[in-house]
């Protein structure tokens, strides 16, 4: 543990422990075990699920370094927001013509994205995780439309989408309006008070937890919801897909779809595991209106961890694998893809004789790794070649955590950062990370990760445990020592091959054909 000299003494205090995500998910059991909050309603909508998951990201972003970026807005913010992010909209519909989708074509299937899923394959930008299952669909007959969120508008698009962004703007703007009127409401759920309490006696803060906070959530998930199932009625389909289901903005399209009778799939696009609020340790019983009926997942292990809740109650999870990965094993020919895999080739032919060390940062954890990343670089960077990659949500760090880093040494961080992941995996030697999801695909890759903290450690136990992953917290000599530790061999991981195809088709055969089901 970390030591800090104490001004009073020549002893040493132990420096506080952040709480990890053990600990919060620890306090959502003990509510859920103690009070009533599965009978928390508001304007019709049983929101625990929603409100455990808003509770969790918000402390996790109050604690974290970075983090506070992660919070909701506030009601000037989501006004500029809307302003500026309804112009951008515009210039990216006029610089993209071609790549503009029929907000009211009729579609078999509909995917909503998260918006920062993106990857670029020569001159077109991919969703990761909505592309290749938007050309399985296609596959087995089915026609298919993308949603996108986000204010990044990520033109050209390899495949025709519909910026959805400036509605939702829109929607949660007239939400937060109507939350005024329902304040009242929220202060009348069972027991909230003492819930409140409980949060605090454990050391955490309650503002998710407030009349107002719960009222805001409660009216932009309707309004939200509302405006999704327009578009929903207009294009009819009969299958949804949702990328990060577990937003509030995802959530209401969840919900839309719900009252109108349209099963929806999350796509698994990283970590789940028991420490993930989003996946583990559910309310169970009866199927409920702001989850997923299906969940695809990569693996064996993220269905028995869903299996634990979902067991009877109408939700189930169903194994996939990652589509993704396919296109860099040679299965699927996509524009793009030789170009990036030879880019890569060359970082990796510039490295030299250089064991290749793959950093990927993670969001709203950065600060704090980047003295200790910089101190490793200055000590081991002239046997070891360093890529930096940042996550998507850092892009717009990128020249100020060059001039963090600046002078320790050479460091590769644009190639790194805007080549596809998979294009960059297979010429790794090691990856490290505070805690990314990256460990996972590191390891279908047989590429060993370093897991540089405890946080971290706990959401990757079973490639620990397998030998697919070490963790070091120690000191840049410990660090370095682990990284030359790991390059004496590999483990190579049972891999679970995508089952795109398969999948698909059953999910396409349990859903109705009729485009006349009726609208909400």
């Amino acid at each position: 543990m970390t030591t800090i000299a104490s001004p009073l003494a020549k002893t040493t205090v132990a420096a506080p422990r952040k709480p990890r995500s053990s600990d919060l998910m620890r306090v959502i059991a003990e509510i859920e075990s103690t009070f009533p909050v599965d009978a928390w309603s508001v304007d019709g909508i049983e929101l625990w699920p929603l409100l455990r998951i808003r509770w969790f990201f918000a402390e996790w972003a109050r604690l974290y370094p970075g983090g506070a970026a992660t919070s909701s807005p506030s009601p000037g913010g989501r006004m500029r927001a809307f302003l500026h992010g309804a112009g951008e909209a515009s210039r990216a519909r006029r610089n993209d013509a071609a790549g503009n989708d029929s907000p009211t074509a009729r579609r078999d299937v509909v995917f909503l994205s998260d918006g920062l899923s993106f990857a670029r394959l020569g001159e077109s930008w991919v969703e990761r995780f909505c592309d290749p299952l938007i050309r399985a669909a296609k596959r087995h007959g089915a026609t298919s439309a993308l949603w996108t969120p986000g204010h990044a508008y990520h033109v050209p698009r390899l495949t025709p989408s519909v910026f959805v962004q400036a509605a939702i703007d829109r929607a949660n703007v007239s939400g937060v309006v109507h939350s005024r009127f329902a304040a009242g409401a929220a202060k009348r759920l069972p027991e909230r008070a003492r819930v409140c309490e409980h949060v605090r006696s454990r050391g955490f803060a309650d503002a998710a937890f407030s009349p107002s906070a719960i009222a805001s959530d409660a009216c932009r998930l309707r309004t939200v919801s509302a405006e999704f199932g327009r578009r929903l009625d207009a294009t009819r389909p009969r299958l949804a897909f949702v990328v990060s289901y577990y937003s509030l903005e995802a959530m209401a399209f969840v919900h839309a779809c719900r009252l109108r009778g349209i099963p929806v799939v999350d796509i698994q696009h990283g970590v789940q595991g028991e420490f993930h609020p989003g996946y583990a340790a559910l309310p169970s019983g009866a199927a409920h209106a702001l989850l997923p009926d299906r969940f695809w997942v990569w693996s064996e292990w993220e269905r028995s961890i869903i299996d634990k809740w979902a067991s009877g109650s109408g939700h189930a999870a169903v194994i996939g694998g990652n589509p993704w990965l396919d296109l860099w094993r040679g299965d699927a020919e996509w524009p793009g893809t030789r170009e990036a895999i030879a880019a890569g080739a060359r970082l990796r032919e510039h490295a030299g004789s250089r064991p290749v060390v793959l950093v990927t940062l993670q969001f709203g954890l950065s600060d704090e790794h980047l003295e200790p990343l910089r101190r490793l670089i200055a000590r081991a960077g002239d046997r070891l070649s360093f890529w930096l990659r940042l996550h998507p949500l850092m892009m717009v760090r990128r020249e100020e955590i060059r001039a963090a880093l600046a002078g320790a040494g050479a460091v590769e961080l644009d190639a790194a950062s805007d080549l596809p992941l998979h294009a960059l995996l297979p010429l790794c030697d090691v990856h490290m990370t505070h805690s990314s999801s990256t460990v996972i695909e590191a390891a279908q890759c047989a590429v060993p990760s370093l897991i540089t903290s405890d946080y971290g450690a706990e959401f990757f136990t079973t490639i620990v445990e397998s030998g697919g992953a070490v963790v070091e917290t120690g000191d840049t000599a410990a660090v370095e020592a682990a990284i030359f530790r790991l390059l004496r061999g590999r483990v190579r991981l049972p891999f679970t091959p995508s089952q795109t195809d398969a999948t698909m088709a059953s999910l396409l055969a349990a859903t109705s054909r009729d485009s006349d089901r009726p609208a909400a």
